[in-house]
């Protein structure tokens, strides 16, 4: 049995009124669990199993699938799925990390890097949170890029620069023998080395110009795909909508 606060990174239907619920949790990494009755109206685990909450959960050991009996929120994540850019996001983040994570493999940074995360979401910097956590993420998997000296020939590099979906920079001279290299401004590689060393509560102090926010994204796009298995759902959605332009007034 286990007492440990989680938040929910993925549901599924099982039967008739059941949930299969996916936690990422502060003490065991993460489990799935079958919540009983999670889908009545006035089962009182519906609210605490929904997408995106923080909460408390109780959770018996099971053969295969785990049991989740109790539950209480901390953070019910109502401002995530209310807004569909919102959701957008941190269904992304959610999926991300549950494609990148073995379950029952507990790492107490990796929790707290997806509460600040989604709480940084919630606040609306969507980019600025998507960007940050994904190479904080990569950094805590032990995939930390290279962002100080050549990843071929480890010559320090500030200028000229360029990237591999490989993890790390290249020089100038090196970037022509790697066939998936591409350009980073300088502007992109310093807010790179922004996320990994500023602490996250600090990030909102940034204000990058669109134009870097879109260079960013394609470079960790590359980066990230590389170590992805499959392509992520929430990845088609999010790109879909992000492309539609804003209504006019």
């Amino acid at each position: 049995m286990w007492k440990t606060e989680g938040i929910v990174l993925r549901v599924r239907n099982l039967g008739e009124a059941d949930r299969i619920v996916t936690v990422y949790t502060q003490e065991r990494g993460k489990l799935n669990a079958v919540a009983r009755g999670a889908r009545r109206i006035r089962n009182r685990l519906l609210s605490p199993t929904q997408l995106f909450t923080h909460g408390l959960y109780l959770i018996f050991r099971g053969q295969g699938l785990h049991n989740l009996s109790q539950a209480e929120i901390i953070q019910s994540g109502q401002e995530l799925r209310d807004d569909l850019e919102k959701f957008a996001y941190a269904s992304y983040l959610t999926e991300l990390l549950d494609a990148l994570t073995a379950e029952e493999d507990p790492a107490e940074s990796i929790f707290s890097l997806l509460a600040s995360a989604l709480a940084l979401t919630a606040k609306g910097r969507l980019e600025l949170a998507a960007r940050a956590f994904e190479i904080r993420l990569m950094r805590e998997l032990g995939y930390e890029p290279e962002l100080h000296a050549c990843l071929s020939c480890r010559e320090s590099v500030r200028e000229n620069l360029y990237f591999t979906e490989q993890g790390g920079i290249l020089c100038q001279r090196c970037a022509p023998q790697v066939p998936d290299s591409m350009p980073i401004s300088n502007g992109a590689w310093e807010l790179m080395k922004k996320f990994l060393e500023w602490d996250f509560s600090k990030l909102t102090v940034l204000h990058p110009a669109g134009n870097l926010e879109e260079e960013l994204r394609r470079v960790m796009r590359k980066y990230l795909d590389f170590r992805l298995e499959y392509p992520l759902k929430s990845l088609d959605f999010l790109e879909t909508l992000t492309a539609v332009p804003p209504a006019s007034d």
